[in-house]
């Protein structure tokens, strides 16, 4: 099957991938008019898709043209509905007439180049087919010798077929309490995502699914990403007369970004995910687009982690976190982490953020002497680091103080006690890869985990190249990509006060993402089960940690905390110096439980096992072969006498045979799937394991 179709005779671009199709087409008109984007077609149904012109309905009082039947939605005439593009010409026009000119096809990517009929300015739409999912982005292109605005510039336009209805999936919170789904019936109007705080932030992911009352196995479902770690916006505009579209981009808040005369800027990309069987087929569709063509490092197993950020807090001393790193080490930990502290003149939140030098007290001879101890130990070492922000009171900060983001008649906002490093300023990004290139090269360092706690305010970086709203994002791709040329081996994780910036723009340059700070191993349960929506288990780190826990003051038992670390990357934070013997040897016996299934944990096929009662929560993971099953099952609290569920597995061979190694007990596949795993759980916080080896 060819990825993608040129129809000379009509004058039609056909794309297909692994269970979609996606059809636009060129007008008599020049106009580039959507088609279809939904299940499979064949080249010939383009004809009947031409055939069927909506364009023709309406009134005088529609938007027109509408805009789910345009490709690309620039504002302009009467186009009222929510557009993608909007600029500013230099004589003070701001609305566009776009035509299309010219199209190149190469392999899975198609070009089509659209162009104002008046002025020299052209849109250049991208599309290229990644597997399951379809990556769009426009590149917008000044022509001519006067300079451009841009007010408004969404990578795309994603018109959806017409339904009787339509429900929208997608994953809000706040900080601690990040990426909780949330499921609401549409309405005539426009449901807008957004953030503008400089990062994705933690009160929605930006993603979107759209179904019209799909279940878990049954119903087509449509979704859109953007892989971007700034503001984005995700508005889907339902009309109501059942038709609907959704823009996505960078936010247009505060944007209008200059387009000088003979350049271009591309938008960031988005990826539309379709779906036919449900949200599991969802799930199943991101999981595997982010494996294949996001992650770095894919198929490769992550490490079990130990960090000691709740361990010492900001007293970091080679001597507590050495004993830390032995007992980590005990326990089975691959991958030690010196959290927030470790550098010169940081003694609590109030200094030392941008110099990024060891503590010359605590570390006189720099931390190569600790991380020789941890590989010893035969552990990898990582450290923490915030290479975006700057504290009032330090080195970098006395040398440079307009490295900041500030106006310069307004007072300047400090978050966490630091101001925000100008990441837009070409200077600030070389001092930034200079700065981690030293530190990484001063001692055998293989991680790094790159935090960031505050929003960008003050948008100026006193150079005026363009919108830093922009500028410091692609600063921010900039420093990644420079540092991990240089240093290729060095493993990263992201974090943005836990969850703020867990996007498919910096997952495409981390091994893993920190979704929040909230350790409590129950809250954790719903942040885990949102993020799984649309992200691969294999980038998201959970830990274990102390009970009561530091932010809810929960006290949970230690099997229960592992094994809901175990659903994702199981990292331990707690302090280990404090914990019983008794205690290390129960957390060495799950850290052993959980390598023999953190494959499949990581790069399995996930199941959110509905059919449980309210208070239960379940989850099974697939090997990608088939051969092992790993089933989760969570209950606060177990009431009404009830001692055991009956859990009904999913995406199992019916003529299958698996066997429960813990009890030699074996079941056919169709068994598990149309009766049931009968599992125990008794008491508050229960939970249980279930390991199924296919015979």
């Amino acid at each position: 099957m060819t990825a993608v179709n040129h129809l000379t005779d009509r004058n039609a671009f056909l794309l297909r991938g692994d269970g979609f199709a996606y059809a636009l087409a060129v007008t008599p008109d020049g106009d580039l008019r959507h088609l279809h984007w939904g299940g499979p077609l064949e080249p010939d149904d383009v004809t009947g898709l031409l055939a069927d012109d909506p364009r023709e309905f309406g009134s005088n009082t529609w938007s027109s043209p509408r805009a789910h039947t345009e490709e690309l939605v620039a504002h302009g005439g009467r186009r009222l509905d929510e557009s993608a593009l909007k600029v500013e010409f230099a004589d003070g026009v701001r609305a566009l007439d776009l035509a299309y000119r010219s199209h190149t096809i190469s392999a899975d990517q198609l070009t089509v180049r659209l162009a104002d009929r008046h002025y020299p300015f052209a849109a250049e739409l991208h599309y290229r087919v990644r597997g399951g999912a379809l990556e769009r982005w426009t590149m917008l292109v000044n022509d001519g010798d006067a300079p451009v605005v841009l007010d408004r510039a969404y990578s795309a336009t994603w018109g959806l077929p017409w339904q009787p209805r339509w429900e929208a999936t997608w994953l809000a919170g706040m900080y601690a309490t990040e990426t909780q789904v949330t499921r609401r019936p549409l309405g005539a109007g426009r449901l807008v995502l957004e953030s503008r705080r400089g990062i994705p932030g933690h009160a929605a992911q930006p993603w979107l699914a759209l179904d019209a009352g799909a279940g878990d196995e049954a119903g087509a479902v449509w979704s859109v990403a953007v892989a971007w770690s700034g503001s984005w916006r995700l508005a889907a505009e339902l009309a109501h007369d059942g038709r609907l579209h959704v823009t996505a981009g960078v936010n247009d808040f505060d944007l209008r970004h200059p387009l000088a005369p003979g350049t271009s800027w591309t938008t960031p990309v988005t990826v539309g995910v379709y779906a036919s069987a449900g949200h599991d087929d969802l799930t199943d569709r991101w999981h595997a687009y982010e494996r294949r063509f996001v992650v770095p490092r894919p198929d490769v197993v992550r490490p079990v982690l130990y960090n000691g950020w709740e361990a010492t807090f900001f007293d970091v001393r080679p001597e507590s976190q050495l004993e830390l790193a032995r007992r980590a080490a005990g326990l089975g930990a691959e991958l030690f982490v010196i959290d927030d502290g470790w550098f010169a003149g940081r003694k609590d939140e109030s200094a030392g953020v941008g110099d990024w030098t060891p503590d010359p007290t605590a570390f006189p001879d720099g931390l190569q002497p600790l991380a020789d101890e941890v590989h010893a130990l035969g552990m990898r070492f990582g450290v923490w680091v915030e290479p975006e922000a700057v504290s009032p009171d330090s080195d970098l900060f006395r040398a440079h103080p307009d490295w900041i983001y500030q106006w310069p008649t307004r007072p300047r906002t400090l978050a966490r006690q630091t101001h925000m490093l100008a990441l837009s300023r070409p200077d600030v990004r070389t001092h930034l890869v200079e700065a981690l290139n030293a530190l990484l090269s001063s001692a055998p360092i293989d991680a790094l985990k790159w935090d960031l706690n505050r929003p960008l305010t003050e948008a100026s970086d006193g150079v005026g190249n363009g919108s830093v709203w922009l500028g410091h994002v692609e600063g921010f791709y900039e420093v990644l990509d420079r540092v991990r040329a240089r240093h290729p081996d060095v493993w990263i994780e992201s974090c943005a006060s836990g969850g703020g910036r867990a996007d498919l723009g910096v997952m495409a340059r981390t091994e893993w993402v920190w979704p929040s700070d909230n350790t409590d191993a129950l809250e954790r349960l719903t942040i885990q089960h949102g993020y799984t929506y649309a992200h691969s288990p294999h980038t998201m780190m959970a830990w274990v940690t102390d009970s009561p826990t530091y932010l809810t003051k929960r006290e949970i038992p230690l099997r229960f905390r592992f094994h809901s670390a175990m659903t994702g990357l199981l990292g331990i934070g707690g302090n280990l110096a404090d914990w019983p013997q008794s205690a290390l040897a129960e957390a060495a016996e799950y850290v052993a439980q959980y390598k023999q299934v953190r494959a499949t944990v990581q790069y399995g096929v996930m199941r959110r096992l509905s059919g449980a009662p309210d208070d239960v929560t379940a989850l099974s993971y697939r090997s990608p072969s088939g051969h092992q099953v790993a089933v989760f099952a969570f209950a606060p609290s177990v009431r009404h006498l009830r001692r055991t569920v009956q859990l009904r597995l999913r995406g199992l061979d019916p003529a299958a045979v698996y066997v429960d190694g813990a009890t030699g007990t074996r079941y056919s596949g169709a068994l598990l799937m149309h009766h049931g795993l009968r599992v125990g759980l008794v008491g508050d916080y229960a939970s249980e394991l279930v390991v199924l080896d296919r015979a």
